[in-house]
């Protein structure tokens, strides 16, 4: 019984040594291979930091550059768009226009535009008629488009013959805007005007 009890007991203790002895070797290895890898590790670390900022910088940089090319090509399209005018005037492609908000004849109306180096308005395509017809809104606005009878051609001020592109409604030698329409009346009717000139 004390063969058994002391074999029994010599077997714990070698249990315990060996489970001692694998616990220090599992430190020590432990501590080893922390050592060689916790410098390979912080290095990878900083690393990943490293381009981490590099491509957020490079994310924030590109962000920039695009905004700003974005703006610049947005401000020429405006430039294309709308022109440099005088104060009071509006432009659009290559022209600006003035809206009276005073009435008069064609005649004292076309003097008004000629003193500011101007005359009655001229559009010569349907984006700039569009444009005049958003800006009249209620009113009737004397146009550069006049002739000699019904019998002959509509003419701008520069004398070149109207296109036609949209009927002008009336009998009379005078053209103005009405709404969304081109009608005639006689020179001595009063009617807010419209004077365009090319942009300098």
């Amino acid at each position: 019984m004390r063969a058994a009890g002391s074999a029994e007991s010599f077997v714990g203790m070698l249990n315990t040594t060996d489970s001692l002895k694998r616990g220090k070797l599992g430190k020590r290895f432990k501590r080893k291979y922390l050592r060689i890898i916790s410098p390979m590790c912080s290095a990878k670390i900083y690393c990943s930091y490293a381009v981490i900022i590099i491509l957020t910088v490079a994310i924030i940089v590109l962000s920039v550059a695009l905004s700003v090319l974005g703006r610049n090509q947005q401000q020429a399209s405006i430039k294309k768009t709308f022109a440099a005018c005088p104060k009071n005037w509006i432009g659009v492609q290559n022209k600006c226009f003035y809206f009276s908000e005073d009435s008069s004849t064609w005649i004292l109306s076309q003097k008004f535009c000629l003193e500011q180096n101007a005359q009655l308005a001229r559009f010569d395509n349907m984006e700039e008629l569009n444009f005049l017809r958003r800006y009249t809104g209620i009113f009737d606005y004397w146009i550069g488009l006049h002739r000699e009878s019904p019998e002959h051609p509509w003419r701008w001020m520069d004398d070149t013959e109207y296109n036609s592109s949209v009927p002008i409604r009336g009998a009379e030698k005078h053209a103005y805007l009405k709404n969304n329409k081109i009608s005639s009346a006689r020179i001595y009717a009063e009617k807010r005007w419209i004077c365009s000139k090319p942009n300098n």
